[in-house]
């Protein structure tokens, strides 16, 4: 395992690969904040506002988090290894991918992105180009090859699985969102409640689970329609009426008809695709930020109930107070 950075015209460039997360992990910890106990290796601010992070579920599997903003170009060149190991990267930024005989060359694109997953075979190396000002927030687990190898030795067929997800992930990578659970895990990894908790096993265990939500969807390839035929503007019409619905709170419930209308879609796959994506359908969406609003009105800012329910919109306080109830567990006439 090698890791270096130099600064070439105006681009700082580095070079490295996964062989050994220790190495690597040392070695940025060196380079950015050398004696600094923390897990988060920060970066020096004319590099990038941000950090990463660095950990091993296991000897044979790594987690990798990125979580920054660029302040100057980066030139990142992911050297192959001989080892065939699983790269699996999570992401909430776009990149464009270019497919080349020995590597892949990838360049980030700052167009709207739900989040989606590329899974990577190590011994095929990448180029990426992040540009000043792009912001980047992905969690990557490597899977070493001494951990996949005994199971596919079992199970071939889920080694060929495994090659079309290789494959179609980069062919198709505008076709593969994230799901709801991966999204939500994916946000806890990236922006954790750092008041609340910053410690190795909490990242470990969501980055177990992260890892687990792959293994299952390979498995649904037996019964189910390959993941990388969704559409991926849809998905995108989706989370852009979600945003509508979010800035539109204090407002009535403009119905599920209209939301299709918006996103373009027929009502019936309107409605599917967002339970799917968000596992609530749009009215139950809509209904529970409005009480997360609230709650954050009576505890945050001290308001009344009469005065949040004024400012969002709610005309019966029995009602009102009973879901915030079924919600959080308690009344909120209990936190005033």
């Amino acid at each position: 395992m090698k890791a270096t950075s130099v600064k070439w015209n105006d681009m700082l460039k580095y070079s490295f690969d996964f062989s050994d997360i220790t190495k690597l992990k040392n070695y940025f910890k060196d380079q950015f904040n050398s004696g600094n106990s923390c897990d988060r290796i920060y970066f020096p601010s004319e590099i990038a506002e941000g950090y990463v992070l660095y950990y091993k579920i296991s000897p044979e599997v790594f987690l990798l988090i990125n979580n920054y903003k660029a302040n100057t170009d980066i030139k990142y060149i992911r050297t192959p290894i001989d080892e065939k190991d699983i790269i699996l990267h999570f992401r909430k930024y776009a990149l464009n991918h270019r497919l080349e005989e020995d590597q892949i060359t990838s360049t980030y694109s700052d167009r709207y992105t739900p989040g989606n997953m590329r899974c990577m075979d190590a011994r095929q190396g990448e180029q990426i180009y992040i540009t000043k000002g792009a912001e980047v927030k992905s969690a990557m687990i490597v899977l070493k090859s001494s951990y996949t190898k005994p199971y596919f030795i079992k199970n071939a067929g889920m080694a060929e699985k495994v090659d079309s997800y290789i494959r179609y992930s980069h062919q198709d990578i505008n076709k593969f969102y994230l799901s709801y659970k991966q999204s939500k895990l994916f946000d806890q990894i990236v922006e954790p409640d750092t008041d609340r908790v910053e410690n190795y096993l909490y990242f470990v265990a969501r980055g177990v689970r992260l890892l687990e939500t792959f293994w299952k969807d390979v498995l649904k390839w037996d019964t189910e329609s390959n993941p990388f035929n969704i559409n991926s503007t849809q998905v995108d019409n989706i989370y852009r009426v979600s945003d509508y619905l979010k800035g539109n709170l204090k407002e009535p419930f403009v119905g599920v008809d209209q939301l299709a209308t918006m996103a373009n879609m027929s009502r019936t796959n309107f409605f599917n695709m967002f339970k799917e994506i968000h596992n609530q359908s749009p009215l139950e969406f809509f209904n529970n930020k409005r009480l997360e609003t609230s709650y954050n009105m009576i505890i945050g800012e001290g308001l009344s109930i009469k005065e949040v329910m004024n400012i969002l919109n709610y005309s019966n306080s029995s009602k009102f107070k009973k879901a915030f109830f079924n919600k959080f567990n308690i009344y909120p006439d209990i936190i005033i």
